[in-house]
């Protein structure tokens, strides 16, 4: 007679029932591989459209993989098989907020053989959601009012300021829920997570921000200056650090009026979020400064009003000096003469030449000469390129640092002609093996160097690998070569100019028995 031991469960609100067949196996049949256990402790996290299922058993070694059953009606309808996994956990995702899922899960040995299912649990996916304030981006209080949403059947809360939840503690859910922000201000985090009155819990946590601001204040005001005086047209940057975003800030320049300043930078970069302040402002024409203060003020986004701050430098501004008129001409391939007339100013300080390759040449431009001789009225511009436009403008610097530039003056180079060639000549050393070499001097204005070449074989021709001497003075005219083994060896001597030009000379042959 068989003995039947049955056990009734009551888990997640579902009820399950399982038997055991204690029934003695029937003599000459074989033994069967024992049954893989069944899972136990299913539970269920939830969040939006997904839910996230986990189990064990006491000897997951014995399992090759798990079956996941499940139904969108009851928990006695019959179940399909969702999915296996080889894993203890399993997400679903794709689901409906607030419809009720069933599931169980089975073992599988590695011998295929399915162990029972698990006790069925109910999930319901929905929506978990904070908002601090109404969503308001700051606050003057630290008591703040927190809105919550969650599912039905939602019983525990936990809020803290990390994600962590360190020290946190479980509380009473509630759509409203009074809570303390930490002292400080500045930006403040508040996340969220919720326990479910079946066990589980929300698959993530969430979070809301809201920034403390409680008083306003101003770090620095400062202007880039640098005790300079400065000019019509100049730009001054200002800048006010109040180490919040989001409130209103200007600077007044005594004697001439407010200036707004923006807290996304010059570019309008509204991904800054560094409480700095700034803004650019150019010098009237006309305009005297004598080392006049900068005030700045600032109002945060909470409406706090922060003392006013005075900047630690001050403005000076002069009307710049008469310019000079610039001429320029060419005198070579690679040099253009510069003239100008002299500047009659009382205090002056400097003449300035800037060049460039473009027709919009300024201070920032390549600085070619400084001359602080007012008597100096011309400079010889060398080392250029060839068959080149070159642009310059001359500015006239008083002692106080004011500048008036010239208008732009455009010259180009001529054009670079190779060098003249010269003759070579070649005759036996006194040693065995040297040879004794001769040349006129080169004449081109911009002589550079002579190249000496040699080879076993015509044609001769500008190989690098078979220079043998590079000569930089113009002046020398022989030089002494010895040859490695006796045999007939071509002899040429290339002129070189500064730009790289090159002409080459007679080619010489000589033997050596």
């Amino acid at each position: 007679m068989k003995s039947i031991l049955c056990s009734v469960l009551i888990l997640g609100g579902l009820l399950a029932v399982g038997c055991n067949n204690n029934v003695a196996p029937p003599t000459g049949v074989p033994n069967l591989p024992p049954q893989p256990e069944t899972p136990i402790g299913l539970a269920a996290s939830i969040g939006d459209g997904q839910i996230r299922l986990s189990w064990h058993v006491n000897n997951p070694s014995a399992v090759n993989r798990y079956k996941i059953y499940f139904s969108d009606s009851s928990a006695t309808a019959a179940m399909y098989l969702l999915d296996s996994t080889a894993e203890s956990q399993y997400a679903v995702n794709a689901l409906v907020n607030g419809r009720p899922y069933y599931f169980r899960v089975s073992a599988v040995a590695g011998y295929g053989l399915e162990g029972l299912k698990s006790t069925a649990i109910v999930a319901v996916p929905g929506v978990f959601a904070i908002n601090i304030d109404g969503g308001r981006e700051y606050t003057n209080s630290r008591l703040v009012t927190i809105a919550l949403t969650a599912p039905g059947g939602t019983d525990l809360i936990q809020l803290a300021h990390d994600s962590a939840f360190v020290g946190a503690q479980w509380e009473n859910f509630s759509s409203a829920i009074n809570f303390e922000l930490s002292d400080g201000d500045g930006m403040k985090l508040v996340y969220a997570r919720f326990q479910l009155n079946g066990g589980g819990n929300s698959i993530r946590f969430v979070a809301d921000s809201i920034r403390l601001d409680r008083v306003a204040m101003i770090r620095s005001v400062t202007e880039n200056s640098g005790g300079a005086i400065l000019r019509p047209g100049d730009t001054v940057h200002f800048m006010i650090d109040a180490g919040e975003p989001g409130g209103t800030a200007s600077v007044t320049i005594a004697g001439l009026g407010e200036i707004q300043l923006n807290d996304h930078g010059l570019g309008g970069d509204r991904t800054r979020d560094d409480g700095k302040y700034e803004g650019d402002y150019i010098i009237p024409v006309a305009t005297e400064l004598n080392q006049a203060e900068v005030t700045g003020r600032f109002t945060d986004a909470a409406g706090n009003r922060a003392p006013d701050v005075k900047a630690a430098t001050r403005l000076t501004a002069t009307v710049a000096p008469d310019p000079v008129p610039l001429r320029a001409y060419p005198i070579s391939s690679m040099e253009i003469m510069l003239e100008w007339s002299k500047s009659a100013i009382n205090d002056f300080a400097a003449y300035r030449l800037f060049r460039s390759k473009t027709s919009s040449v300024d201070q920032t431009s390549a600085l070619v000469t400084s001359i602080t001789n007012a008597n100096t009225t011309s400079y010889r511009d060398t080392g250029l390129a060839d068959t080149t436009m070159y642009y310059y403008r001359l500015y006239v610097f008083d002692s106080r640092g004011n500048a008036a530039p010239s208008t732009v003056v455009a010259m180009p180079t001529a054009k670079n002609v190779a060098p003249d060639s010269i003759f070579l000549a070649a005759a036996r050393g006194a040693d065995t093996l040297a040879v004794d070499l001769t040349w006129e001097e080169a004449g081109d204005a911009d002589f550079a160097s002579y190249y000496l070449i040699r080879d076993i074989s015509p044609p001769v021709t500008f190989n690098p690998a078979r220079v043998i001497k590079v000569l930089g003075q113009r002046g020398t005219t022989s030089v002494g070569d010895k040859v490695p083994a006796a045999g007939t060896y071509y002899y040429q001597i290339y002129v070189v100019d500064k730009q790289g030009l090159k002409t080459g000379s007679n080619i010489v042959v000589i033997a050596i028995p």
